[in-house]
């Protein structure tokens, strides 16, 4: 299962490069700007995706779980490549993982994580994140680590469609990877 998850991200990013490689680099779409060429510094968005647990637990026993999230999103670009963002997530299911020590159970009651992110724009379509926020639950909150990344396609102005990447270091607990789609405003 894990060689299965680990090539489907790998040719969905391949894929998702070789797209954008295809098209001609032209500085004024690079840079996010209104129409009297004032930069624009503000993006809020909206994702649907799938969180995937490694050390889910059900009846039967250990498995993976893949379980359908939401995500929203604000971040504030200070210029062209620099950003500081607020990301939010929600799990809409519980479910149960196993614990470090293989013999405790965490249970997980629909858990909505926020995480303050600093966002770093390699190139127009693509932009890395990292941050750091809480998980809260109704059963037990933690701390967590998110790391990853997204990929911006303006498709009309001030409008763009995005895949995002990430993994959520939950400490103390347990890891979650996710990816998903979304659509954001420019403001």
């Amino acid at each position: 299962m894990r060689f299965r998850l680990n090539s489907a991200v790998l040719l969905f990013l391949l894929n998702v490069l070789t797209l954008f490689g295809q098209e001609e680099q032209n500085d004024k779409d690079w840079t996010k700007e209104k129409e009297g060429g004032e930069h624009l510094h503000h993006v809020i968005g909206f994702s649907i995706g799938h969180t995937h647990i490694a050390t889910g637990f059900k009846d039967d026993g250990t498995q993976w779980l893949a379980l359908p999230s939401f995500g929203l999103s604000y971040a504030y670009f200070f210029n062209e490549k620099w950003a500081l963002g607020l990301h939010n997530e929600i799990i809409v299911e519980d479910f149960v993982v196993q614990g470090s020590d293989d013999e405790t159970f965490i249970e997980r009651g629909r858990p909505i994580a926020v995480a303050v992110t600093g966002i770093y724009k390699v190139h127009r379509h693509i932009g890395l994140m990292v941050g750091a926020g809480m998980e809260f639950s109704s059963h037990e909150d933690f701390a967590l680590v998110k790391i990853g990344a997204e990929f911006p396609y303006e498709f009309a102005h001030g409008w763009e469609m995005f895949g995002a990447l990430s993994l959520d270091i939950n400490i103390d607990a347990y890891n979650s990877f996710s990816f998903g789609f979304g659509i954001a405003k420019l403001l």
